[in-house]
């Protein structure tokens, strides 16, 4: 949770708020997708938070009978306090692949690889004395696991994922709680025989973010829960320390 201020209401200032909003509609014209929203904390200006992260989404799925995608990553995650009302974040670490029932594609399981991520959150409104927050942000993560062979043919694979929300958090003395709208495509790239390649998208696009977070330690350790419904099935937790 942020240091009060003398001021009640916060507001971003709107032309630097436009660029972001216009430079995320331009980078992501067809796309905006389903995975964790980074929480509601900012990091102060120019300071640090470290964490872990644990995301699990149970079914994604794909248009035109193309089945439904699962995933599992586990992250080391960073966000940096650009400014008190702009954090951005980045995040490395492992991440999973699975499809099923699907009537074009063989069933298919890819093993742990290399995945990342990034993304921005703005803090558009706050007011103090009643502890609420509006927050804008922009996340993506890509997940590339390794070849795997089924009956002579070679498949390989790639999941991006992009997400676009904004949600309202509710602060309390030693926790927050949030929700909101999101905006997300996941997108599974896969080619047989190394060629072939084909992008299939979500079927649905917009969905629900609901989370809680918990403060100890003086505030710098941040326990996180959340859950997204409707594009997908999801549930993600995070454990991370502020640095200042």
């Amino acid at each position: 949770m942020n240091k009060r201020t003398k001021r009640s209401f916060i507001y971003t200032k709107p032309a630097v708020a436009a660029l972001l909003v216009t430079a995320l509609a331009i980078g992501f014209p067809q796309t905006s997708q389903a995975i964790p929203s980074n929480g509601t904390r900012f990091p102060p200006a120019r300071e640090v938070e470290f964490g872990y992260e644990y995301n699990a989404m149970f079914k994604r799925t794909l248009n035109n009978s193309h089945g439904e995608v699962r995933n599992q990553d586990q992250f080391y995650t960073v966000s940096f306090g650009a400014f008190d009302w702009l954090a951005l974040d980045g995040k490395i670490g492992m991440g999973d692949v699975g499809l099923k029932n699907s009537a074009n594609i063989p069933k298919l399981d890819f093993n742990a690889g290399f995945a990342g991520g990034y993304g921005f959150r703005i803090r558009a409104f706050e007011h103090k004395k009643l502890g609420v927050r509006l927050i804008l942000g922009a996340q993506h993560i890509s997940v590339h696991p390794p070849e795997r062979s089924i009956d002579d043919e070679k498949f390989r694979s790639c999941f991006d994922d992009w997400q676009g929300t904004g949600i309202v958090a509710k602060d309390f003395r030693q926790f927050t709680v949030y929700a909101g709208m999101k905006v997300s495509d996941g997108q599974l790239v896969y080619t047989i025989n190394k060629d072939n390649q084909k992008r299939l998208y979500s079927e649905n696009h917009v969905g629900m973010v609901t989370g809680l977070e918990v403060y100890l330690f003086d505030n710098k350790l941040r326990i996180g829960a959340e859950g997204r419904f409707f594009d997908e099935t999801a549930f993600s937790t995070t454990a991370s320390y502020l640095f200042w």
